[in-house]
């Protein structure tokens, strides 16, 4: 008995030792979690890869349907595309948002599938689900344009008229296919200068000292910006002739054109009014193509937001275009100034400070006429005449009625003579401080401010009966703005339209090398300046049309 239990006790203690049994075990369990792990892997791998492939599917799918090349909905195009895809067996595309218009589409859609598992399900995971979403957006952003051209003299003929077929053509072109309200087009023609609308004016602060034109004097400050603003004071230009005899202004070197066809139209997008204003152009003057660079980007600066307001009160723009011109920051407008130039800048005419004050030398005297009407007889009421000689003869009795009439008196400050205009003659002193009791019928003498006598006089008249030639001299020379002095402020224009995110693009129409690096300078990289000549006009205008259509499409 004893020895059994010696046995015993000697084999229990051995087996209690033995351990070769448990690493077995050990082996099998880490061997089942790295078949678990390895498989999850495989899983997760397969997952990925049907998501990936799923996802490019579908961001192709998406970005074919926002296309606005696709005549088909975008639900159509997306089920097309995905149902080309042979990697998943089973999934679902569904097409959340979708909207079309003129000049955007936009796609938003999701697609879903089922993965069955290999080695999760041992875990209790039979599936793992798939879902992908996509949008895309194309959009033709909306435009503001400035169309300036030049119509200078020598724009004369050929030019003009092959000038005014080209500007149409973009016209028509910037307007085709367009939603409503989404392009505006503002023409500015120069000169020597810029003449804004009656609405442009009327609506602005501007220091007025006369009422013949509405012309600005842009200080050298403010091209280093692209805006005028409408609540600070401006300088009106001086209206006056360079050539000319007593009251000939109508003919060239006005420091001003006023008349209807020089003047801007602004924000439009009525394609028969643009061209009715493209076709009304006409050619003269000098050239400052810094004031119609000027003007161009004053027309797209935010800081006109108060004008448009009033110009759609008066109902002289579109109500749509309310809250143009829109922030620089806006990404769904582009700005765009297309400046055409046919030769290099010359002179901006500016009157000297001393000669746009008070007291000029031409003197305004008023008096009153009888002026005859008709004659009719005294028994005889229904017989009249217009003959004035039958007055007091066979009881014939005249009607007249008292008209003002004007004369104008030109001092001269040497000898204090003074020229009576009308009479063309001389008189002293002393006779016309006696024109009141000497002028039959006078009323009143007005001593003209000097910008109420240059809309009278040319400065080249003034200087031959006085032989003061200060005003004219500075006008052609010291206070007026030189070629040089031109090309800097275009320069100082072109970068702050370039900094501000307006793109410029400019045309050398027939011009020589000297100009044409200044407008390419001017253009917002050198790919935006184009030469013309007359035969190739059009064809110009339409590539900078195709270009900004491109231009669009890449925002």
């Amino acid at each position: 008995m004893v020895l059994r239990m010696n046995f015993w006790r000697a084999w229990a203690r051995r087996t209690s030792r033995d351990e070769r049994g448990s690493i077995l075990v050990f082996v099998m369990m880490v061997f089942s979690a790295m078949f678990l792990v390895g498989g999850a892997a495989v899983d997760l791998s397969r997952h990925e890869n049907l998501r990936s492939t799923l996802q490019y599917n579908l961001d192709r799918a998406v970005l074919a349907a926002a296309s606005l090349k696709q005549s088909e909905t975008p639900q159509v195009i997306v089920e097309d595309y995905m149902s080309k895809v042979i990697t998943i067996e089973n999934f679902t595309v569904n097409v959340e948002n979708q909207a079309v218009s003129v000049n955007s589409r936009s796609v938003e859609a999701t697609a879903t599938a089922i993965l069955d598992t290999w080695f999760l399900s041992m875990a209790g995971i039979h599936d793992m689900p798939i879902r992908v979403r996509s949008a895309a957006e194309e959009r033709i952003p909306e435009l503001e344009i400035s169309l300036v051209l030049d119509v200078s003299g020598s724009m004369a003929g050929a030019k003009l008229t092959n000038l005014k077929t080209a500007a149409k053509q973009f016209v028509t072109t910037m307007l085709a296919n367009v939603d409503p309200d989404s392009t505006s087009i503002s023409v500015v023609p120069f000169n020597h200068n810029v003449a804004p609308s009656l609405g442009i004016y009327n609506n602005m602060t501007v220091d007025e000292i006369h009422k013949y034109s509405a012309c600005l004097t842009i200080s050298d400050a403010d091209f280093s910006n692209t805006f005028i603003d409408p609540n600070v004071s401006q300088k009106q230009t001086i209206f006056t002739s360079s050539a000319g005899g007593w009251q000939s202004l109508d003919g060239g070197r006005k420091t001003c054109y006023s008349q209807d066809y020089f003047e801007i139209l602004p924000f439009q997008q009525n394609e028969t009014v643009l061209h009715t204003k493209i076709d009304s152009l006409q050619a003269d003057g000098w050239t400052s193509a810094h004031m119609g660079m000027k003007w161009g980007m004053a027309l797209l600066d935010p800081k006109f937001q108060p004008i448009v307001t009033q110009l759609i009160t008066d109902l002289e723009v579109d109500a749509g275009f309310a809250g143009l011109p829109v922030a620089y920051t806006d990404p769904d407008t582009l700005k765009i100034v297309v400046l055409m130039g046919d030769g290099a800048n010359t002179w901006e005419f500016i009157m000297p400070d001393a000669y746009r004050g008070s007291n000029s030398d031409l003197f305004e005297v008023t008096y009153q006429v009888q002026e005859f009407q008709y004659a009719y007889h005294k028994n005889k009421v229904w017989k009249t005449s217009t003959s004035e000689s039958k007055c007091g003869k066979n009881k014939w009795v005249c009607v007249y009625d008292t008209v003002d009439e004007t004369d104008f008196y030109l001092r001269d400050p040497d000898n204090n003579e003074y020229l009576d205009i009308d009479d063309d003659n001389w008189i002293s002193q002393n006779a016309f401080d006696n024109l009141p009791s000497t002028l039959t019928g006078w009323t009143n003498t007005k001593r003209l401010s000097w910008a109420e006598a240059w809309g009278q006089m040319p400065t080249n008249w003034y200087g031959n009966e006085t032989g003061n030639w200060v005003p004219h001299n500075n006008m052609w020379g010291g206070t007026s703005r030189s070629m040089s002095e031109a090309d800097a402020l275009m320069t100082d224009a072109c970068t702050a339209a370039r900094n501000t995110g307006i793109v410029t693009y400019t045309i050398g129409y027939q011009t020589n090398s000297t100009t044409s690096s200044k407008l390419r300078a001017c253009a917002t990289n050198a790919s935006l300046y184009y030469d013309a000549n007359t035969t190739n006009i059009t064809q110009v205008f339409s590539s900078i049309a195709a270009s900004i259509q491109k231009l669009k499409l890449t925002q």
